[in-house]
């Protein structure tokens, strides 16, 4: 596995789990299994909140339903944090796996808030992990205080 920054961001690729294709701000063919799960929630995430193509990505590689409709409006009125100012990740688990579902967690060094900070995202196969999007129009958890990477995988490495 290696990490490359997108749009200012570093998200991980690994050439077995995927992303396997990637075009333009488009990455996906993820591994059926909790590390493609996991590849797929922070890649997903990452490019909808910081790519100017974010409706294609949300079209092709988000759950339908409430979540995504409500992640349209919020992104269509919000604005993106600048690349020195974006979280990075630090660290990351699974917290819930199956075939068809998966909760993945990270952690990141957030500049805004200081110190770091830990959220959850979901992801649901679909042919391919797509994010399901919060209904609060996020892409994942309000992000959580954490004094402790304890549990979490570091950056680099499964």
């Amino acid at each position: 596995m290696h990490w490359e920054r997108f749009e200012g961001v570093a998200v991980p690729f690994s050439p077995i789990v995927g992303p396997l294709d990637v075009q333009g701000d488009i990455a996906r063919c993820y591994q059926h299994s909790p590390r493609g799960a996991l590849i797929a929630a922070v890649q997903i995430s990452v490019r909808l909140d910081r790519s100017t193509r974010w409706q294609t990505i949300l079209g092709q590689q988000a759950v339908t339903g409430e979540g995504k409709a409500a992640y349209a409006r919020v992104r269509a009125a919000g604005q993106v944090v600048p690349a020195r100012k974006a979280a990075q990740i630090a660290g990351f688990r699974i917290v819930t796996y199956t075939p068809q579902t998966a909760v993945v967690e990270t952690v990141s060094r957030d500049p805004a808030r200081g110190g770091r900070t830990a959220r959850t995202m979901t992801v649901k196969w679909e042919g391919d992990w797509k994010l399901a999007p919060t209904r609060e129009g996020s892409t994942g958890s309000a992000p959580q205080n954490v004094d402790s990477l304890s549990g979490f995988v570091f950056r680099g490495g499964f």
